[in-house]
């Protein structure tokens, strides 16, 4: 292969110091990112014996026009950087991890005066104490709901605690010690959360010693209520413990990573073992374009790593160049304790060859499971196309929905689906912006939207294949109208209706009989029926759904955001419930203001007392 000459002039004066290397195409773009201890030998390497080298290699550097690199003080730096650079260009070449934010975190901030166990979706830069990211988030609230039963921890909001003025039932169930009324020590209450926190972490033998510790110290000191609680935290312990299966002998914290690459994919089983016990299982399957399984292995590892505590222990079926070395600076013990170090083991028998080998199946099983999907979705899309008439199979699908409280916080959703699958980073909000405030009209709202998006799609070049409005013929009409509008936008709009009574039913029965749900299409004069459990009514009713929720989501906070600090507030009695029901009943404030005495009294759970203040708040 012949080097382009700008590309081979820079490869001789590349620097012999660590750091990492950013592969560019003709267009610029970043399609790989590595790591070297000497940026010249690793780079040069590349360009060198091409015919030697596996096909995808040659497929990369066929595609490199530049190469740009950056210095690092240390191999350590290099290392961080490439993470970092892997995450927020994604180059196609790389093995990528989605991102963690994707991924539900535990937070903790212990600078609160009574810490709570949080379930977030971001990791914030603050100095609160954070677990995760959890992939198995169905694993994550399994695990709550268990350290609820456990811990008897604050579980009301912020708000709810500041203006108790008793405790709650949680208490009353043992579920809560109630510091937010009684006297509680705080200690006592931090001690309860780090117990929590390795809990989580499958520290369950460690705990358990603690735990006694303190149940036989509470003992001692005659506060026989505390050492009761610490007596059924031992006991709830134990019945977790029975769940899980004993699968090594001795006491093993692990994590055992399986792999199944074929192609351009690579799956993931990382099997979760804490003294000895299975505790979960995570799945990922990623692109892997060009690198080998130990390259494959160690571009994962320094993601998935970032945020997750290690173990003492990683089992693995192969390792790579510097991996003793790599796995220490990995996860927050890098920073909390510099002297942690991971022993790395590829067990050739014996219990742990064992746990490896599940851990294979199950990566095998998932990438099965993952193609076997692929197809299916790839089915279910082209028969879309053909009731449709499309002309291809519209992998990229968008719904828009609309939604609005008594002409109140008029919102947009549009959610977008690749593949079959919901592609959370491309929803959007829209505020309507053309209706005057207080007017509701959702025909000019759907044409005010679908007019925004289209726009932005030509000129980003993102239209979706299909875009489907909630709704029936007068929506679709509605987004028809913003599509003449923009003649070069080529895509298929349709509008979904949900099933409807149908009144000239003779079931004698006197049960009540729905029409099918119904598909509009421009210049058809019948909707298309469409039958339930197909594979067309799944992936439309499915997006119609994702989207209703979405939008329902976003406008209970607006709409929240608008009540918040009413001066409704202000006044006695008013809680949340009775401040919804005067705003709905008199549609808003300025109708609760001309209200009478005596229709405000009419609303229910509004007492005499609390009208007359209410009534004296805007009259006087």
């Amino acid at each position: 292969m012949i080097v382009i000459e700008h590309l081979k002039e820079k490869l001789k004066h590349l620097p012999e110091e660590p750091g990492i290397y950013m592969m560019k195409n003709i267009k610029g773009e970043i399609i790989y990112v590595g790591k070297a201890k000497a940026i010249r030998k690793r780079v040069r390497s590349y360009f060198s014996g091409i015919s030697s080298k596996d096909i995808k290699t040659q497929t990369l550097v066929r595609e490199i026009n530049d190469v740009d690199v950056i210095y690092t003080k240390t191999e350590e730096e290099a290392l961080l950087l490439e993470r970092t650079l892997i995450r927020h260009h994604n180059p196609r070449y790389n093995v990528f991890l989605k991102d963690g934010k994707e991924y539900p975190y535990i937070r903790i901030q212990f600078k609160d005066d009574w810490p709570r166990i949080e379930k977030v979706r971001q990791r914030k830069k603050d100095e609160a104490f954070y677990l995760g990211p959890f992939s198995h988030a169905g694993y994550l609230n399994t695990s709550l709901k268990l350290l609820g039963r456990i811990f008897p921890l604050i579980r009301c909001s912020r708000h709810e605690f500041k203006n108790a003025k008793r405790p709650c039932n949680y208490y009353h169930m043992s579920m809560c010690l109630g510091p937010c009324v009684l006297p509680v020590e705080r200690d006592d209450y931090i001690s309860m959360i780090r117990d929590a926190i390795s809990f989580l972490t499958g520290k369950n033998k460690e705990l358990k010693t603690q735990i006694k510790q303190k149940m036989m110290g509470a003992s001692e000191k005659q506060d026989y209520e505390l050492a009761a609680k610490y007596r059924d935290q031992l006991l709830a312990l134990d019945e977790v413990a029975k769940r899980q299966s004993v699968v090594v002998k001795g006491t093993v914290d692990a994590d055992v990573i399986g792999i199944h690459k074929r192609d351009n994919q690579t799956a993931f089983h990382i099997l979760l073992v804490r003294e000895g016990r299975i505790i979960g299982g995570e799945n990922f399957l990623v692109p892997s374009p060009i690198q080998g399984e130990g390259e494959t292995l160690r571009s994962f590892l320094i993601q998935y790593y970032d945020n997750q505590f290690l173990p003492k222990e990683l089992i693995v079926s192969t390792k790579f160049d510097s991996m003793e070395e790599l796995l220490p600076l990995l996860g927050p013990q890098s920073l909390e304790k510099p002297s942690y170090r991971v022993e790395v083991k590829t067990p050739q028998r014996g219990s742990r060859k064992d746990l490896l080998d599940m851990a294979q199946k199950n990566a095998r099983y998932h990438f099965e499971e993952a193609s076997r999907q692929r197809k299916s979705t790839k089915v279910e899309l082209e028969l879309l196309q053909e009731m449709l008439a499309m002309t291809d199979p519209p992998n990229r699908i968008e719904c828009i929905d609309i939604s609005n409280f008594q002409g109140t916080a008029n919102v947009a959703s549009l959610v977008c689906f690749i593949d079959g699958k919901p592609a959370k980073h491309l929803y959007r909000h829209y505020a309507i912006k053309d209706l005057p405030p207080g007017k509701q009209n959702d025909f000019a709202s759907i044409t005010e939207v679908v007019s925004r998006r289209l726009k932005r799609g030509l000129e980003e070049g993102n239209l979706p294949g299909l875009l489907v409005i909630d709704g029936g013929k007068g929506q679709l009409s509605a987004a028809i109208k913003a599509t003449r509008d923009h003649p070069n936008a080529s895509l298929k709009v349709i509008s979904l209706a949900k099933a409807r009574v149908d009144k000239n039913q003779d079931d004698k029965s006197g049960r009540v009989r729905r029409s099918y749900e119904r598909i509009f299409v421009d210049n058809e004069e019948n909707a298309i029926p469409l039958k339930p459990g197909s594979a067309v009514y799944r992936i439309l009713t499915h997006i119609r759904d994702e989207a209703h929720r979405f939008a329902i989501t976003h406008h209970r906070k607006k709409r929240s955001n608008k009540f918040k600090n009413s001066a409704l507030d202000e006044i006695p009695g008013v809680g949340t419930t009775i401040r919804q029901r005067l705003l709905e009943h008199f549609k808003g404030l300025e109708g609760i203001k001309k209200a009478s005495l005596d229709e405000l009294k009419r609303i229910k759970g509004v007492k005499e007392s609390v009208a007359v203040a209410i009534h004296s708040k805007f009259n006087d």
